[in-house]
């Protein structure tokens, strides 16, 4: 339980790096459109947040959010997947993400994955239409991070 203890306080809160990903996906947005006037980005599904199972002596405390998907219509180009791929690669190395490892690479069907030193995912492809979501690691909200932070000395 101390190892536990100690790794979740050392995260930052939830609502932390729901933030920072949220930050992640509006510069995801922005430089994907740029690049590809025709991606009119939209929420396709909202946020949800879950118990987090990763962590036994904190699973009623410890979350771990899916944090939507941003879609919009239309299949990325083959001969243009290798250039947003590299965007995706960048923005998401800005924030302390792995290089994509490839999960799909077929003509008209595409998908990487990504994560972070905190066990959060990402994922970004292209088939029907074009599509990124994400999901954290485990992490204590604010408030019961504050209880289980060491006094201040």
């Amino acid at each position: 339980m101390d190892e536990q203890e100690t790794e979740l306080v050392r995260r930052p809160s939830i609502e932390e790096v729901h933030l920072r990903y949220s930050d992640m996906d509006a510069r995801l947005k922005q430089q994907l459109s740029a690049n590809f006037p025709w991606m009119h980005w939209e929420r396709v599904q909202d946020v949800n947040r879950a118990a987090c199972a990763d962590f036994d002596a904190f699973k009623n405390v410890a979350e771990s959010w899916t944090l939507g998907i941003w879609g919009t219509e239309g299949n990325m180009p083959d001969a243009d997947w290798a250039r947003a791929q590299q965007i995706f690669a960048d923005v998401t190395g800005e924030f302390g993400f792995t290089p994509p490892r490839t999960i799909v690479d077929r003509s008209g069907n595409h998908r990487v994955t990504t994560a972070d030193q905190y066990g959060a995912t990402y994922n970004f492809g292209s088939g029907k239409r074009t599509s990124f979501s994400g999901e954290t690691g485990c992490h204590l909200p604010q408030t019961e991070q504050d209880k289980q932070a060491p006094p201040p000395q």
